[in-house]
């Protein structure tokens, strides 16, 4: 399919800014070897306006050189569907490290959305504002920020600074066409910390050729089942709650764009059940193996199993009971201080391990053994006389 040709695009090689005007700051096209737009004033309200008002949906991105955003508010950025100067959209890149989306309606401000972004500070940075319809997605590098709104339905293109100064380049306007295009897949998460009962990850974060609105974050605690956890804006650290009975716990992340197209499923990371107790110490040494569990009485709140406990240089703090049954199905049967456990068997063939975990949670696990009802006592005959 062809692709539709830009509506407008200036890199200011001619040396000249014709066709834009200016309100406010200090505009000029450099005549060195960098012909770029440049405004030089750290006045509020600067702006440099051009297109066609009759434009609707369309794409605008540019090269942003930010020079100076003396203040927390200060501002860099572009300006779409412009009615006037008070009236239009806006996507900023803030002094306080927000990329901002918003609207200017008779000169009243409304943020739209933020999300945290970095200026680089002369550095060059692609900063980009999609629009379709009422969806807006503004983009500055991984950073994205999106909304729904219809207060202004067509208009013109601009750039824009307030208490700041920028080079602004290769200015470009491209219909919107659908979007059909999924985002890449997000990057396998990353375990940044692991507590009890809880683990906090990130990812790396997924592109798109308008820009990811969300993540869906899954979880599961058996290889073949999962489910939505959480869904959330960014990849910003998320923390979420393990099972208790999860021997281990796999997470994995989709992209969701503005269009509502699905990426596809991130690798998986697992994470292994953690203590029960805070980790503590610097201790490397691991326990010894426990002794292999042997079902010692069966008790109406199931079997009753003992080993003979692990030592350890500072001590062992708990044991974690694994049960397999189902064929594949793992779950922590019991969590314990001292070497006997009770849980209830599943039927079938079912295999049990011990593990022993000391203050710093270095561990040792018991082998795997066949899990069956203690042996029956032998019958002592009756003694003849």
């Amino acid at each position: 399919m062809a692709q539709a040709a830009p509506l407008f695009g200036d890199d200011f090689e001619d040396s000249d800014a014709a066709g834009w005007s200016t309100t406010g700051g200090r505009w000029s096209v450099g005549s060195d070897a960098t012909r770029v737009y440049r405004q030089s004033s750290g006045t509020p309200a600067a702006s440099a306006r051009t297109g066609d008002s009759g434009w609707t949906d369309y794409t605008l991105s540019v090269q942003v050189r930010p020079i100076a955003l003396s203040r927390a508010r200060s501002s860099i950025g572009l300006l779409a569907r412009v009615q006037s100067t008070t009236n239009h959209y806006y996507l900023n890149i803030r002094g306080n490290g927000l990329l901002e989306l918003g609207k200017l309606v008779s000169g009243r401000t409304t943020v739209l959305g933020t999300a945290p972004a970095t200026p680089a500070i002369g550095g060059w940075q692609t900063l980009r504002l999609a629009l379709r319809g009422n969806q807006l997605v503004g983009q500055l590098g991984s950073a994205s920020v999106t909304a729904v709104d219809s207060q202004f339905a067509q208009g013109r293109i601009g750039l824009a600074t307030s208490y700041a100064t920028s080079w602004f380049d290769d200015v470009l306007v491209e219909p919107s066409a659908p979007d059909i295009r999924p985002p890449s897949a997000p990057g396998q998460p990353q375990v940044l910390s692991v507590e009890p009962g809880q683990v906090t990850l990130t990812w790396p974060a997924s592109t798109d050729d308008v820009g990811v609105t969300q993540y869906y974050v899954y979880q599961g605690d058996q290889f073949y089942s999962q489910y939505l956890a959480r869904v959330v804006p960014d990849n910003t650290p998320l923390t979420l709650q393990l099972g208790p009975t999860a021997a281990t716990t796999h997470f994995s992340v989709t992209a969701r764009d503005a269009a509502g197209n699905i990426s596809a499923f991130s690798p998986r990371a697992l994470v292994p059940q953690p203590p029960s107790f805070p980790r503590s110490g610097n201790d490397t040494v691991p326990p010894s193996p426990p002794g292999n569990p042997v079902v010692t009485a069966v008790t109406p709140n199931g079997y009753q199993v003992t080993w003979e406990p692990a030592t350890d240089n500072i001590g062992v703090i708990e044991y974690h009971v694994y049960h397999v049954f189902a064929i594949d199905e793992v779950r922590i049967a019991a969590k314990v201080t001292t070497n006997s456990a009770v849980f209830m068997p599943r039927g079938g063939y079912e295999t049990i391990r011990v593990v022993a975990y000391d203050a710093s949670w270095n561990s040792s696990s018991s082998a795997h053994v066949p899990l069956g009802p203690p042996p029956t006592p032998p019958v002592t005959p009756p003694v003849t006389r």
